[in-house]
């Protein structure tokens, strides 16, 4: 990446004593009451204990909750969506297999030509129609 941030990768688990291996300590209990780490650790126990900390971290809670409560609805609308769109195209597919085979059109030919196998267009139709020989032909 070139994000102008400067990534830096620690191994938490080890302890020689030094500040890093003292700021690792620290990140994995975030323990308030711990004041080792400075402004960080006055920032923490402001959050953590604090009635306006604890406030501010409810206001950024509740962000992060509406954000991805319209995250939600949006993927939810994209997919409602395709679906609509999906059903359409199946209803069209449906009511033109009805039309060719109040016409006399066998399954068969009505599958090669709306795209859809033969089963599934027997179950629209609602009845295990078999193909005329005239239909027969036309799919030769």
């Amino acid at each position: 990446y070139d994000d102008g941030l400067h990534v830096v990768y620690v191994n938490a688990e080890v302890d020689d004593g030094s500040e890093t291996a003292a700021l690792m300590r620290y990140f994995k209990t975030s323990d308030p009451e711990d004041k080792s780490q400075g402004a960080l650790s006055e920032r923490v126990h402001f959050l953590k204990c604090e009635k306006e900390g604890i406030e501010v971290m409810c206001e950024i809670t509740e962000e992060i909750y509406e954000i991805g409560k319209e995250e939600g609805r949006e993927e939810g609308r994209e997919e409602g969506r395709e679906e609509g769109i999906l059903l359409g195209k199946t209803e069209t597919a449906k009511k033109a297999a009805r039309n060719m085979a109040e016409r006399g059109a066998a399954a068969e030919v009505i599958a090669e030509i709306i795209e859809e196998s033969v089963e599934t267009v027997r179950q629209w139709l609602g009845k295990n129609t078999e193909p005329k020989k005239a239909d027969m032909v036309s799919l030769l």
